[in-house]
């Protein structure tokens, strides 16, 4: 059979290619037919301008053309192993393509009347559980999120469930501060207006025990560091696109900081299996809310225009929904 994916050949460029696809299963493996899968404005948009680390290191084995985006998708069992038969519907981490083969054990069936466009936010959201499990909050402590993206959203409505006294959300723009309190986040820091060392006095004099700096820009990491509470933790959920200078002395040392790499291979491999039946849970129910993040919905096959918004009109642009014939 004939299959179609997205790919990116080079910087800018994002195209639809054609190819034949074996649909003899092996052991465990099924066949699953997209319906629906979400753009990562992360990797994804990194990849896409080619401002993914990695490009000009040639030990970094990832970053490099042709590239065959997508990890979030929802689709629909056409030959099954198990329990999964056909017409069942399953979140899997496949990429942007019209038919996927996988192992029956990378996918998650959907619950009974779940919405599969928010299932297409679970890959993201185990994503943001990152920050989270390696820098809980204690019950009162004050959380600061830089970076309203969908995984900046995500992580500072997963820490407003985890007990922390108050969230904070700090952004540049406005419409994503606005999208976050129509996720419940009621505690919004435009950072255009004034630097977010400014904003956190708000929080008291506890001030900002944790700030989860969820952007991956130099600028943002630096506020964090300058922001955040004498002995509180700074943590790196964004993945850093560039190298950086710090002043170790004054901005952790003095302070008695902790820094912390909350790259999602970080938290070990059984805590993310026990979690999964979580947050899947929250997303059906609505304690994760996620429907205010869709901003598009758009055929897979005008991926082009999905990438070139979210790098050029990220006020626009957030959650962008590819939908399957």
């Amino acid at each position: 059979m004939k299959i179609q994916r997205l790919v990116f050949p080079d910087k800018g460029r994002c195209e639809v290619e054609e190819s034949e696809f074996e649909e003899r299963l092996g052991p465990g493996e099924i066949l699953v037919k997209n319906l629906v899968s979400l753009v990562s404005a992360g990797t994804e948009l990194a990849m896409f301008t080619r401002l993914h680390r990695g490009f000009d290191e040639p030990e970094f084995k990832y970053a490099k053309y042709p590239f065959r985006p997508g990890y979030s998708a929802v689709g629909e069992v056409v030959m099954g192993s198990g329990n999964l038969t056909p017409g069942t519907r399953v979140f899997h981490p496949g990429r942007h393509g019209t038919y996927h083969k996988l192992h029956a054990d990378s996918v998650i069936p959907l619950p009974d009347g779940m919405p599969a466009e928010h299932a297409t936010f679970f890959g993201l959201l185990q994503i943001a559980m990152t920050a989270p499990r390696l820098a809980p909050a204690r019950v009162g402590e004050h959380v600061v999120v830089i970076g309203m993206g969908l995984v900046g959203n995500l992580c500072a409505q997963l820490y407003a469930q985890s007990g922390a006294g108050r969230v904070a959300c700090a952004d540049l723009s406005v419409n994503r501060l606005e999208k976050a309190r129509a996720c419940g986040l009621i505690e919004g820091y435009n950072v255009g207006v004034k630097p977010l060392a400014e904003w956190v006095k708000n929080l008291g004099e506890r001030g900002a025990n944790i700030v989860v700096e969820a952007v991956g820009l130099n600028p943002t990491i630096d506020a964090a560091l300058k922001a955040v509470a004498p002995r509180g933790l700074v943590v790196l959920l964004g993945s850093p696109r560039h190298k950086m200078e710090i002043d170790p002395y004054f901005d952790i040392h003095v302070k008695g900081i902790a820094v912390i790499g909350a790259h999602g291979k970080n938290v070990d491999p059984v805590t993310r299996a026990q979690d999964k039946p979580l947050l899947m849970e929250w997303l059906r129910g609505g304690k994760i809310r996620v429907e205010p993040l869709i901003t598009q919905r758009m055929p897979f096959a005008e991926g082009l225009r999905a990438y070139e918004g979210l790098r050029d009109k990220p006020d626009e642009y957030l959650g962008v929904i590819l939908t399957y014939p």
